[in-house]
């Protein structure tokens, strides 16, 4: 029984590891794009398209927005080949729109990739296989798969966000440097998915109140997990394929403006190792910073709010911390399989 779960798992990772190989090129084109857009035009072009800069954010911005669609299309491409990548599109579409973040484009894609599979090898009569995979099958996986998302695992999401938000709540004002932890650790553990979003309308309300702690907090959190993961692959090469010790260049560059979305590949990639490490590190940071007990009273995230910050070597002391405990547990973790990552094909 461990065997066989093992070797599911394996075949998982697998498919997760197909999966990011496709959306790597994505998020390094975009993320620069908006990257470079941000360093030349400032924090305005979020809201504009009047200038070259606000134009180039905007065609970056897009790219980023298909992330959670392509994960999703692309591991279930990886599981059932071409039949699986039209359902597994339209459903990540779904997943994105409903805030489940990365996590929710990589349910759907396991769900209509093995859903696909297992209606590919149904026996159908001669007169209608011609339209099995062309119609039959998008149309079955679709439905069957998008509906799931939305009645089954949209629900939950809904409540959780709403628990998590009242939990928040009844946190502030309270140490700061568990506060603090929380918001850092909630920022890195989705991604851009709904805790991420939660921890991020929560600091948002709290700055807008003039609490600084909880808005510092959630904003150091931002671009840390980036840091991490790019320091990583710093440290130990031999465990990162060269597709990820470049995307660990571009994820640097993405977090020094605030976009967290180049960690993604590295989550999906391998989420048993990546994601707690991301987490821990992010929280840990956060709470040394909330132990220094620098605020910054603007809405800059991680690198760029550092001339801003009431204690800046505190603050860029917290930030070394965080990106340090991030990589060093997630290659510790990584050297626990005794193996090399070779070049995903």
């Amino acid at each position: 029984m461990n065997k066989n779960n093992k070797n599911i798992g394996k075949e998982i990772m697998k498919h997760f590891q197909g999966g990011v190989s496709y959306i790597i090129p994505l998020v390094t084109a975009s993320g620069l794009l908006t990257s470079i857009a941000v360093i030349f035009g400032g924090q305005d072009v979020w809201d504009q398209t009047e200038t070259i800069w606000g134009v180039i954010r905007f065609i970056g911005q897009s790219g980023l927005n298909f992330i959670v669609p392509m994960i999703s299309a692309y591991i279930a491409y990886s599981i059932a080949d071409r039949p699986g990548l039209a359902p597994g599109f339209i459903t990540g579409l779904v997943a994105n729109e409903m805030g489940t973040g990365f996590l929710g484009g990589m349910i759907t894609g396991l769900a209509v990739g093995y859903l696909v599979e297992w209606l590919k090898k149904m026996p159908m009569s001669p007169k209608v296989q011609s339209l099995k995979s062309i119609i039959l099958i998008p149309f079955i996986a679709t439905t069957v798969i998008g509906l799931g998302m939305w009645y089954i695992i949209g629900p939950p999401i809904t409540a959780l966000t709403i628990g998590i938000s009242g939990w928040l709540e009844s946190l502030s004002g309270t140490n700061a440097v568990l506060l603090s932890a929380l918001l850092g650790g909630m920022m890195a553990l989705d991604m851009g998915g709904p805790i991420n979003k939660i921890a991020y309308a929560f600091g948002t309300a709290a700055f807008a109140e003039g609490s600084y702690i909880a808005s510092t907090a959630m904003l150091i959190g931002i671009g840390l997990p980036n840091f991490g993961m790019w320091l990583a692959t710093i440290l130990n090469k031999k465990l990162y394929s060269e597709a990820e010790q470049e995307n660990g260049k571009s994820a640097l560059i993405m977090g020094l403006v605030g976009i967290t979305e180049g960690t993604i590949p590295f989550a999906v990639a391998d989420p048993g190792r990546v994601i707690p490490s991301i987490v821990v590190g992010t929280a840990v940071g956060a709470g040394v910073n909330g132990f220094f007990g620098s605020t910054h009273a603007t809405m800059l995230s991680t690198f760029m709010a550092i001339p801003f910050t009431t204690n800046i070597i505190g603050y860029i002391i917290s930030v070394l911390i965080g990106g340090l405990v991030t990589a060093l547990m997630v290659n510790f973790l990584k050297s626990k399989n005794k193996k090399t990552v070779k070049e995903t094909q």
